[in-house]
């Protein structure tokens, strides 16, 4: 038995490797033949595209109006005298700001302790900060622990102000 397998072994190897041998053409037939004549396709002669350009022009975001900027104050100056309430317990306090605040206000707040806001009564009217827009400006307030910047935001001409940022103002 292990003789006839030893003797088909070869026998296999040698069929297997008959068909990588190129045979002869039949008559007639020109044997193919690669050419110095035809070139590689490269990417070495073709030309780089031209640069993407953008021809569009970005149309500036307008200021906020007048009285957008009033309503923004009065949204900001609301926001911190609620916000300024170090006295209510955290559920009565975060509820009374929600209505007051974006989404992204609201998930910042939630879990503060009110009694660790320094504020406890805004002490003057809030001014809007250079940079305001139409959809986004910040008003600074005076408290009693100092001016707070209260960044407010909307997503349009005619939605309210709401809060998204109350942050003691940078010097």
């Amino acid at each position: 038995m292990k003789r006839s397998l030893f003797a088909v072994i070869p026998f296999v190897a040698a069929l297997a490797l008959t068909g990588c041998v190129g045979g002869p053409t039949a008559p007639g037939t020109p044997a193919p033949t690669t050419s110095a004549s035809s070139p590689l396709p490269t990417t070495a002669g073709t030309a780089a595209p031209d640069e993407p350009t953008d021809e569009a022009s970005v149309l500036p975001i307008p200021e906020a109006e007048t009285s957008s900027q009033s309503d923004a104050i009065t949204a900001g100056e609301t926001v911190m005298t609620t916000f300024g309430q170090p006295t209510l317990d955290a559920s009565t306090w975060m509820n009374n700001l929600y209505p007051l605040l974006t989404q992204t206000g609201a998930a910042a707040y939630e879990g503060t302790d009110p009694a660790q806001v320094p504020v406890h009564r805004v002490t003057g009217a809030g001014t809007i900060v250079e940079g305001s827009t139409d959809v986004a400006l910040i008003v600074q307030v005076p408290t009693d622990a100092g001016l707070y910047n209260v960044s407010v935001s909307r997503t349009g001409p005619s939605m309210p102000w709401l809060a998204d940022r109350i942050r003691p103002a940078q010097g």
